[in-house]
């Protein structure tokens, strides 16, 4: 009975949670606290100060997208207006992403790989290479200055998302651009002095686009290629000449491990050589000392051979003197017959024999 009453009381929790509105059960993950902030049309650009901004808030926050045709600023403040005086103050702001139209921009790219010590998101505290980007979390704000690209992006772009991490979550803000050209029309005539007459916005890209630099690799590596930017755009310049660097490092690895294999292919031939010498030397005195032992063994052998030689002649010498002492001649001592006494003539029939 005891366990058909706890079988019972599972299918009813289980029933209840299946009746539970999706929505609930959806925000019940305690890890998924990322919240989205979409800033539409509806709140318009105020243009004030030779700039013009898009705020919106959620609950707890106001987000302002501060635009001044050089660069982008976003600030979140406590209250309504873009103020650095009500700015939320931040200890550990991280950018992560800045898209337009769901693509990571380029330019967002380069400050990520030129921050210092990593390049994982943008981080409050750490520079970027010529202040391109900004992280000013402590006074609530990220400033990213303006290439003519990214200007093209947010002019054809119909929605520019922010993911930031001011806390352990994250917050993706997205704002509507897609009145973006039509605020910078608005703009343009009061970036331009009232005594001249403003020139189309076409006019002036297109003397941008016209008006070009090159960056050069440094003498001696005439294998590199030139790379074009736009004169007046400081983050194309150090674009380029962070690939021209890179190629020169590249072209420099590689003509280093040339110079290495060279030099190791040098000393390999260079220690055979010795090798080969040494094994010939030795070779030559084992030889000189294998021939000094061969004739000292001939001339040992020749020694003792005469040696011997005369231990015979002594001997018989002693036996044929006997012999001629008492007036008579052998043939055995024929040999010997210098040493005979003048009484004693040679016998010419010893040699027959």
């Amino acid at each position: 009975m005891m366990k058909k009453g706890k079988q019972g009381f599972l299918s009813a929790v289980v029933i209840f949670i299946s009746c539970l509105p999706f929505s609930i059960l959806a925000n019940d993950n305690p890890f998924d606290k990322g919240v989205s902030v979409d800033i539409d049309s509806s709140h318009a650009w105020v243009i004030k100060d030779k700039a013009a901004t898009r705020s919106g808030s959620d609950s707890d926050n106001f987000y302002h997208l501060n635009f001044d045709i050089k660069q982008l600023r976003l600030r979140i403040t406590d209250g309504a207006e873009d103020r650095e005086a009500s700015a939320k103050r931040y200890q550990n702001l991280a950018v992560e992403d800045i898209k337009v139209d769901g693509k990571r921009l380029p330019l967002f790219q380069w400050c990520l790989v030129n921050q210092q010590r990593h390049s994982r998101f943008l981080q409050q505290g750490l520079k970027v290479k010529k202040d391109v980007c900004k992280n000013h979390g402590e006074n609530g704000s990220f400033v990213m200055r303006l290439n003519a690209a990214t200007l093209d992006a947010l002019k054809n772009g119909q929605v520019l998302s922010f993911k930031l991490r001011p806390f352990r979550s994250s917050i993706n803000l997205n704002f509507d651009i897609s009145d973006f050209s039509a605020m910078l029309a608005g703009l343009t005539p009061v970036l331009k002095p009232v005594q001249k007459q403003p020139e189309p916005v076409a006019v002036v890209e297109k003397k941008m686009v016209q008006k070009k630099c090159k960056a050069q690799p440094p003498k001696g590596f005439a294998e590199i290629k030139a790379v074009e930017y736009l004169c007046d755009d400081a983050v194309a310049k150090a674009e380029a000449e962070a690939g021209i660097a890179a190629l020169v490092s590249k072209e420099r690895e590689r003509a280093a491990k040339l110079a290495a294999e060279r030099e190791r292919k040098r000393k390999q031939a260079e220690a055979a050589k010795k090798a080969k010498a040494l094994a010939e030397k030795k070779a030559a005195e084992e030889a000189a000392a294998k021939l000094a032992a061969e004739q000292a063994a001939l001339a040992e052998s020749e020694a003792a051979k005469q040696e011997i030689n005369a231990e015979i002649t002594n001997k018989m010498l002693a036996v044929c003197q006997k012999k001629w002492n008492a007036g008579e001649h052998r043939c055995y001592c024929e040999k010997f017959i210098e040493h005979a006494p003048a009484g004693i003539k040679s016998d010419p029939s010893c040699s027959a024999n």
